[in-house]
């Protein structure tokens, strides 16, 4: 099969709705390369205006509707002479691109490759909503930015806002397309994924692979911005579905609860009411009373690399924990043999991570990933030279 059979793939969605994750499961087939954000509908808008401010209009011989038909054409062969280069470097046959900022450009992504396909991601919006609110803590999201400027007085309703305008489009978008669309949601993806990627990839004309799901976690992927949870993970995790329920009901602007329960109708979901109704509140740890950074080390994270340890048999050495707060602690976790070692005490270490135990807590409780903290230069480190194996190490711990 030539690289070139394929017509291009887009994932859509609004931030926060996994699309990071569902890239990793794309790119882990044997046929499809998925890279991190490239931001195409932006390029393609820069690429065409430069196109038409210089070869295209001095096609003296064409109309201006013309002009602007070369224009796209130039463009288009550009970004395709990039991307097969991309896919044959990959090994690969179909490249898909899932920058959420997209949304922004349909009109121009449809103008420019009328052949594509489309893969329409979607997330209740409770849980979207959560997830921004706790990455907002630390930073906004640029595509986030507009919405919080709208509405200062409360981030529940900027990020209700959010949702709200980018489902929408994406649903009209759809609708005018949908010989060329899938629909899939975060929640089947995460609870039922063979049921759901298997039809997702017959409608790109590409087979199942049976292994796939257990080979996401384990294959390399192109680094790229997205959920940096995602690049920690081992599995599929289940445990953010429903997290939404902690946003508070009664924070949710009036104003927004007839559309927003007009949207989750249209794809599927509980109405606003029966989501708070049905779900409940998880057991999570209180993190002044109940979190104990011990039982963390000699349990969650021993418990932890007895069931993972097999799977990264390549990750050594000896690893030092500082953990900073009310009282200091000190943990090795010694993989320089084949089981795996916790214990307490300052002793020689390969590489020494230091972080506070209000963050480790965050980590546990899923509330904040590593990455984020890395770049914030809350984690520091020493004798760190390996980024894939501290990636492993974060995989072994937290799965």
């Amino acid at each position: 099969m030539n690289k070139t059979s394929h017509a291009p793939v887009f994932i859509l969605s609004c931030e926060r709705s996994g699309s990071t994750m569902l890239r990793y499961i794309i790119d882990t087939h044997s046929k499809v390369a998925c890279p991190s954000h490239l931001y195409m509908g932006s390029l393609c808008d820069s690429l065409n205006r430069a196109v038409m401010g210089t070869i295209a209009q001095n096609q003296v011989e064409l109309d201006e509707v013309a002009k602007k038909q070369f224009a796209v054409s130039e463009t288009r062969k550009i970004i395709d002479n990039i991307m097969n280069n991309y896919i044959e470097i990959k090994n690969k046959q179909v490249w898909c691109e899932k920058t959420p900022m997209n949304l922004e450009y349909l009109s121009i992504l449809d103008t420019h490759f009328p052949d594509a396909k489309y893969i329409c991601l979607y997330r209740n919006c409770m849980d979207v909503v959560h997830s921004s609110i706790n990455l907002s803590k630390y930073r906004f999201l640029t595509e986030h930015i507009p919405y919080v400027h709208r509405n200062p007085e409360s981030i529940i309703a900027a990020m209700l806002e959010n949702w709200l305008e980018k489902t929408d489009r994406l649903l009209d978008f759809e609708s005018t397309h949908q010989e060329r669309c899938f629909r899939v949601k975060y929640e089947s993806i995460a609870m039922q994924p063979e049921e759901t990627l298997a039809p997702l990839f017959r409608f790109l004309g590409l087979e199942w692979e049976k292994d796939l799901m257990e080979r996401v976690f384990e294959v390399s992927h192109d680094k790229g911005e997205g959920d940096g949870r995602a690049a920690l993970s081992s599995r599929i995790r289940q445990d953010s579905v429903g997290k939404g329920i902690e946003v508070p009901r009664a924070g949710i602007p009036k104003k927004f609860i007839t559309e927003i329960d007009s949207l989750l109708c249209k794809l599927g979901y509980p109405c606003l009411d029966d989501y708070y109704s049905n779900n409940f509140i998880r057991n999570e740890t209180n993190k002044d009373d109940l979190f104990n950074v011990s039982d963390v080390f000699e349990n969650r994270f021993m418990n932890a690399i007895k069931k993972n340890r097999s799977r990264y048999p390549a990750l050594k050495g000896i690893w030092k924990i500082i953990v900073k707060g009310d009282e200091d602690g000190v943990w090795l976790i010694d993989l320089s043999n084949e089981d795996g070692l916790i214990k307490e005490g300052d002793f020689r270490a390969d590489s020494t991570l230091r972080l506070s135990a209000a963050l480790l807590a965050d980590m546990v409780n899923g509330t904040r990933d590593a990455i984020e903290a890395f770049s914030h230069g809350e984690i520091e480190m020493d004798g760190v030279d390996n980024e894939v194996s501290l990636m492993n190490l974060g995989r072994l711990l937290f799965s």
